[in-house]
């Protein structure tokens, strides 16, 4: 997918060629909170205001030397900022990125894997654009073993990484679990999902909700 102008991502395969071209064709630097903001001198102070881990060397040092030109990412971050609509414009605050747009809220990686269909632990049928995750820690698979990740070790940016086996040339992560995110369609999924028309059954382990029910349930219902 191109991102010389905003767009909306639709499938995992699309997802999956928006990373490799941030990991291949950016200047990328990990920084927490961070969803592709480039570089410049008022988003280096806000960042750092904001987050105090961004205020500790050596991050404020890589922080303070970035060039204009060098979007600031996060592990999560980086999948809602293309989510979003992030499209490399250095003169854009976000980097093209709109908050919250095209109905992806703002949540943590735990959430995030959460709210992702057909989880497994079974790397051998994952799919191309699906999340990966470890505690603490998402990415996304693109295929051919690797995945691409947003991470502060290694080369402390957005990277490739082989994906739970070792391949010649690549770090190698080892992720515990992946699935569908809900916010884009794959190959493998039932169109049902899709069809807000068809009749969806409740999976087993999804309780019941009526009005007025509050609690972690709703919350997860919410996003």
């Amino acid at each position: 997918v191109s991102l010389d102008t905003p767009s909306k991502i639709n499938t995992g395969k699309e997802l999956a060629e928006a990373c490799i071209n941030v990991a291949k064709n950016y200047k990328t630097l990990y920084i927490t909170g961070c969803f592709g903001w480039p570089m410049t001198n008022a988003n280096k102070t806000r960042i750092k205001n904001e987050w105090a881990s961004n205020r500790k060397p050596p991050r404020s040092t890589n922080i303070n030397n970035a060039s204009v030109d060098t979007f600031g990412f996060d592990c999560v971050n980086l999948i809602k900022a293309l989510l979003w609509g992030w499209c490399g414009d250095v003169n854009a605050e976000y980097g093209g990125a709109k908050y919250q747009s095209n109905g992806v809220p703002d949540i943590n990686d735990a959430m995030m894997f959460d709210a992702c269909l057909e989880k497994s632990s079974d790397f051998n049928n994952i799919e191309v654009g699906e999340l990966c995750w470890t505690p603490g820690h998402v990415g996304i698979y693109v295929g051919d073993g690797l995945s691409v990740e947003c991470t502060p070790i290694w080369t402390n940016n957005v990277q490739f990484s082989a994906c739970n086996k070792p391949k010649s040339g690549y770090n190698l992560r080892t992720w515990q679990q992946h699935g569908k995110l809900p916010y884009v369609s794959y190959t493998g999924i039932d169109d049902a999902y899709m069809k807000p028309s068809a009749p969806i059954s409740k999976p087993a382990n999804y309780p019941t909700l009526f009005k007025g029910d509050m609690g972690d349930e709703v919350f997860r219902l919410q996003n």
